[in-house]
């Protein structure tokens, strides 16, 4: 996943990626960030290279949803991992840390894809690999 400029290796699914805000009820909301009606990246073939430092990787191209299309308060609530109602509930307090990692190619080259999704997963469908989508 690509959001403002950086790469990271979600947790879950990107259709699987929920809100990490608390409820009234003290519970951690059940809400995705990919709901219907909110704003999505776009699945792209990009260069799977490193960062400066690293060693660069083989491999050509790699799959990546990338959101650096959306407005920046959208990548904010993105990289905040907040529903969209949340989003707009400042004062709600986050009950789990965001589950992103920064994206390193040669840590986590098993999870690159060298070809993007063709279609969508069906919603709790049991691939549950780091960023996956339907491979």
């Amino acid at each position: 996943m690509q959001l403002l400029y950086v790469r990271y290796l979600a947790a879950r699914p990107v259709d699987e990626i929920q809100c990490v805000t608390q409820t009234r009820r003290r519970h951690r909301c059940t809400n995705v960030l990919l709901s219907p009606g909110a704003s999505g990246g776009t699945w792209r073939l990009v260069p799977a290279t490193a960062t400066s430092g690293q060693l660069a990787l083989p491999a050509g191209n790699m799959a990546i949803y990338d959101l650096s299309g959306l407005p920046y308060a959208e990548q904010l609530r993105w990289r905040a991992q907040r529903c969209q109602q949340h989003a707009a509930a400042a004062t709600a307090a986050d009950l789990e840390v965001a589950d992103w990692e920064p994206f390193d190619p040669l840590r986590h080259h098993e999870h690159i894809r060298t070809r993007l999704p063709t279609r969508a997963r069906p919603p709790g469908s049991a691939g549950r690999a780091h960023g996956a989508a339907n491979w």
